[in-house]
């Protein structure tokens, strides 16, 4: 797939996107009696509340198995995530990639490009922050938005609300401790008892060797557990 390609198929998705979050609202205005609303704003990681903002919303229509929920320049990921190691920043300029490494394909280092120890090390620095990282991924996002997302909605079939699922942030970041984020040759997976719940790349689309090019684009994976996964109808207790 060229990058104008897949720079279309992004601008459709979103728009889709947008379009689902009016239909889920609706669909839950309707189902509780109670006011709910698309949020709008791109200040938050909320996409639908309900008016008293009870319950906080992140919704996901993927066409697959997986989708995007997170995409952060390189500059934006150390501010939000307060990196001052030099190791670690040395990391992400190397693996993620940019002017500096012009010499290599896609002007980034993969894997076996780099030192070992520092794999390791930024390796480890991922699994020592999980919380923070799904703070920043799905519940508050970066230190200027606004509001914390408290439930996500995933499609299961595109484009049909009948189809979601309900997961509790709350327990879902729980059985995250359970699991490990291990590198590969260009990509990272966050794994919780063998299956895969999210991966870290460098985008890699869009205007060539750019900030946003060489941004760490983040993928939540639909391998939910039953413990988190909730019916709908769990929302009427906060309403």
């Amino acid at each position: 797939m060229t990058s104008s390609i897949r720079e279309e198929s992004g601008r459709t998705a979103k728009a889709e996107g947008h379009k689902f979050e009016h239909i889920v609202s609706g669909m839950l205005t309707e189902m509780f009696s109670h006011k709910f609303k698309v949020e709008g704003a791109s200040n938050t990681k909320i996409d639908v509340r309900s008016d008293d903002s009870r319950v906080r919303l992140s919704v996901k229509n993927p066409s697959g198995k997986n989708t995007q929920i997170g995409l952060y320049t390189q500059k934006s990921f150390i501010e939000a995530m307060d990196i001052i190691d030099t190791d670690i920043l040395d990391f992400i300029s190397k693996f993620f990639g940019g002017d500096s490494y012009a010499d290599y394909p896609r002007h980034r280092m993969i894997k076996s490009d780099i030192d070992p120890a520092l794999n390791e090390k930024f390796t480890q620095f991922l699994n020592n922050n999980i919380p923070k990282l799904l703070s920043l991924l799905a519940t508050h996002g970066n230190k200027n938005q606004i509001g914390d997302v408290n439930f996500l909605v995933w499609a299961t079939k595109k484009n049909d609300p009948n189809s979601v699922l309900l997961v509790d942030l709350s327990e879902f970041k729980q059985a995250l401790s359970q699991g490990e984020w291990k590198q590969n040759a260009t990509t990272f997976e966050f794994v919780v008892q063998g299956k895969k719940l999210f991966h870290l790349q460098m985008k890699g689309s869009g205007k060539k060797f750019t900030n946003g090019y060489h941004s760490l684009m983040f993928h939540v994976h639909s391998n939910f557990d039953t413990k988190y996964v909730k019916d709908l109808t769990v929302l009427k207790e906060l309403l």
